[in-house]
């Protein structure tokens, strides 16, 4: 009997394996519709798919179909992503799944990634 992905828990519906981010990354966000600074804040995981959101004062201003630009950023590399919100996780962090990324923004996903690896 197949289970019906629906009901499979988030872990088993993922399409690319989640990294938790321990070291310093920085994530500036913009709210794409507005053309308007958000804040900082940071990834509290990181996958080819998108991350997690933590530690954004302005949190509870972000909403479910938000589409954001996103300027990530470690010691030896920054990237530039669009993402939309798919969902808040807590009543302070949100997922962003990452929307459109070009192949040097996927291979600079990856560097990220592989440094924190």
């Amino acid at each position: 009997m197949k289970i019906p992905p629906t009901t499979l828990p988030d872990h088993d519906r993922r399409k690319f394996p989640r990294f938790y981010v321990s070291s310093h990354l920085i994530l500036a966000i913009e709210d794409e519709s507005l053309k308007e600074s958000i804040g900082l804040g940071e990834p509290g995981d990181i996958s080819l798919g998108g991350l997690r959101v933590r530690n954004l004062p302005a949190c509870e201003n972000v909403t479910v179909g938000d589409r954001l630009g996103l300027l990530l950023m470690d010691r030896e590399e920054a990237c530039t992503m669009r993402g939309e919100v798919v969902h808040h996780g807590t009543a302070d962090t949100f997922g962003v799944e990452f929307r459109d990324m070009s192949p040097s923004e996927n291979r600079a996903v990856r560097g990220i990634i592989k440094r924190l690896y």
